[in-house]
C-alpha cells in the first residue's frame, strides 16, 4: 500500500486554515476531498462571520427583537452555543458581541479587511445566555442584543468537519484553524502526531512544550490575552471579555492550552480558564471533564500543567512545573 501525505493552506476565519493529510487514495479522489473541505469552511465563514454584513447571523442580529426563520445548520449552532452558555454557568456567553465592540474589536484584523464596513452593535446590551430563545425553525434574541459567534465558530466547523475526513483510505490527519487543531490517526511514518505547545512570551514561537496526540479523534484548542493596537478605542484590548465585568478579562493566565475529544466544547473552555485565572481554573477544567491542559502565567517560567494521560511533554528541563491533580 503506497502512502501519500497531502497539505494545503488557504485564509479563512481570520487567520491560516491548513490541512495535513496522511492516505492510501489516489490523489485525484484527494483533490475532490479538498474541494469539499474548503467549501465548507467558506460556506461556514459567509454564513455565520460577523463581519459580512450578508452572512445569516449578520441578519439575524439587525433583527433582534424579531422571532425569525433560521436555517437547521443555524439552529443547531445556536443550540450548541446555548449548551455551551449553560455548561459553563455563563462565562462564555454567545451575547457578548457589544461589550467586544466596546473593548475595540469592531472590525476583522485580517491585513487588508479592517476598513470593511461592519455592523454597530456597541452601544446594545449584554444579556444572560437564557435569554437566546429557539424553536424548532425559528430563532429570538432581545431587542437591543446582539450574538457573536467567534467564541464557539471554529470549534465547532472543526467537528463538522469529521464526517467529511472519516472517509476510506484516510489514515491520519490534522487541520489547523488558528488556535484550534484536531487530529486523528498518525504521520506518513506511523508516528503519532506531536503538536507543538505556542510559547506565551512570542506567539510566534513553540514553548518548551509539545502535545502527543492519540490516534483517537483529538482536539487542541488554545487561547490567550494578547493585547492588541486598539481599533477604536484609545487603549490597547485583547479579546477575551469577562461576561462578569464586560470588560477584557482581568487575569493570570497568558495562555491556556485544553485538549479534549470535542473541538468545540475546547474551544470554549480555552477561554474560560483564561478568565478564571490559575488559581480557579483547575477546578473548572476538572468539571467539565477536560483531558489534559496547559496555562502559560505572564511570567514565563510559570506554568500549571495537568498531565491526564500523558500528554504534554517537555523539550528540555528548563522550567519549574507545579502539577495541579
Amino acid at each position: 500500500m503506497r502512502i501519500n501525505e497531502f497539505f494545503q493552506t488557504k485564509m479563512a476565519l481570520g487567520s491560516n486554515v491548513d490541512i495535513n493529510i496522511v492516505t492510501s487514495t489516489p490523489t485525484k479522489e484527494m483533490d475532490a476531498l479538498f474541494s469539499d473541505l474548503w467549501i465548507a469552511i467558506f460556506n461556514f465563514e459567509k454564513r455565520f462571520s460577523r463581519f459580512l454584513p450578508d452572512s445569516e447571523l449578520s441578519a439575524f442580529n439587525r433583527s433582534a427583537g424579531i422571532k425569525q426563520q433560521i436555517s437547521p445548520e443555524f439552529r443547531d449552532l445556536l443550540l450548541t452555543a446555548k449548551s455551551l452558555s449553560q455548561k459553563t454557568g455563563g462565562l462564555y456567553n454567545p451575547f457578548i458581541l457589544p461589550a467586544l465592540q466596546r473593548a475595540g474589536y469592531m472590525h476583522s484584523a485580517v491585513p487588508g479587511y479592517e476598513g470593511d464596513a461592519v455592523d454597530d452593535f456597541s452601544n446594545n446590551q449584554v444579556v444572560a445566555h437564557d435569554q437566546l430563545e429557539v424553536g424548532d425553525t425559528w430563532a429570538r434574541i432581545p431587542y437591543g442584543t446582539a450574538l457573536d459567534m467567534g467564541g464557539c465558530g471554529k470549534g465547532y466547523l472543526a467537528d463538522e468537519l469529521r464526517p467529511l475526513l472519516n472517509v476510506p483510505g484516510i489514515l491520519g490527519y490534522w487541520v489547523s484553524m488558528g488556535g484550534d487543531v484536531m487530529t486523528y490517526g498518525h504521520d506518513a511514518e506511523g508516528k503519532t502526531w506531536k503538536i507543538d505547545v505556542q510559547s506565551a512570551v512570542d506567539t510566534s514561537k513553540a514553548s518548551d512544550w509539545y502535545i502527543e496526540c492519540p490516534s483517537s479523534h483529538f482536539a487542541i484548542a488554545t487561547s490567550g490575552t494578547f493585547r492588541r493596537p486598539s481599533q477604536s478605542a484609545k487603549k490597547d484590548w485583547h479579546h477575551i471579555i469577562d461576561p462578569r465585568t464586560l470588560q477584557s478579562a482581568e487575569t493570570d493566565v497568558r495562555l491556556a492550552t485544553i485538549c479534549m475529544d470535542s473541538s468545540v466544547q475546547a474551544d470554549v473552555v480555552a477561554s474560560c480558564a483564561v478568565i478564571l485565572g490559575s488559581k480557579k481554573a483547575g477546578a473548572f477544567l476538572k468539571q467539565q471533564n477536560v483531558d489534559a491542559y496547559m496555562l502559560q502565567a505572564q511570567r514565563a517560567s510559570k506554568y500549571f500543567v495537568q498531565k491526564n494521560g500523558a500528554v504534554f511533554h517537555q523539550k528540555a528541563r528548563v522550567v519549574k512545573v507545579a502539577h495541579h491533580a
